[in-house]
């Protein structure tokens, strides 16, 4: 269940009333993660989606480069194990981690080289109206329907550039959320050259990794970017775009590929 019910007091202090009432919650459960038999991690979601949670953290930690890499996926209650093809060291994945407390509410993180982000460079030419750009997040808006009661989720969103929605995801993470809407669309085959990544997050340098891992090239979001989010952008081809907020938006990185009524934007 994405949400649950809960009974709470209801203090309001301009009417000086304290009333008792139920409340709608988003739910959170411990998913175990293992892979190949081994304990990977534990994950905190909105326990819906978990296999295309899964295999969407996967791509974007760089796990695997693709769903070929995923030979087989058993999702339980409480626990999903990952079967991948050849051998996984987890020793040598963790050890390539650095113990540092980042956005990531409490995640560990990898740091890159500059031979690791031209590898994940992207060099997709594709381009987007800024009014779909716009209609996306307002999409986006429209389908957070957990968020809208409860106040209490992120949502992640992939479209085509002429707007066609490709998957759509909620979660209580906003890292999750944009896991699931790429494993969802990892699971249909989706080419993600062709894809703009919409989120309700803000963009910090893991995040937009993870479109970086995947290969989307436009990132949009109603939040803020940190200054890593900036420099990983640029860095790796990646066009970014936040604080789309009331037909207006900022862009960071790469801004050829959003185009005005047909015009170009040549400004680097």
């Amino acid at each position: 269940m994405a949400k649950g019910s809960v009974r709470l007091h209801w203090l309001d202090l301009n009417k000086g009333t304290f009333t008792e009432t139920d409340d709608v919650v988003a739910s959170d459960k411990a998913i175990c993660v293992f892979i190949n038999d081994e304990y990977y991690r534990t994950l905190i979601v909105t326990p819906t989606m978990v296999e295309e949670l899964v295999i969407g953290h996967l791509l974007g930690e760089g796990i695997v480069t693709s769903i070929d890499g995923v030979k087989r996926i058993e999702v339980e209650p409480l626990r999903v194990s990952v079967e991948l093809q050849g051998v996984t060291d987890l020793d040598l994945v963790n050890r390539s981690k650095i113990n540092l407390i980042t956005t990531a509410c409490g995640s560990i993180t990898t740091p890159l080289t500059g031979d690791q982000i031209d590898l994940l460079k992207i060099e997709s030419d594709i381009e987007v109206e800024a009014e779909k750009i716009w209609g996306m997040i307002r999409e986006l808006n429209q389908r957070s329907r957990i968020y809208q009661e409860t106040g209490g989720t992120h949502s992640a969103l992939i479209c085509e550039t002429d707007g066609g929605v490709v998957s759509f995801a909620e979660d209580v993470g906003r890292h999750n959320a944009v896991d699931k809407a790429i494993g969802a669309c990892a699971l249909a085959l989706t080419d993600f050259s062709e894809c703009v990544l919409v989120s309700s997050g803000r963009q910090s340098g893991e995040m937009v990794l993870k479109a970086a891992r995947s290969g989307i090239p436009i990132v949009a979001s109603v939040a803020a970017p940190l200054e890593s989010g900036i420099t990983l952008s640029r860095a790796a081809g990646i066009t970014l775009i936040c604080f789309v907020r009331g037909r207006r938006m900022n862009i960071y990185s790469h801004p050829w590929r959003v185009s005005l009524k047909g015009r170009t934007l040549d400004i680097e």
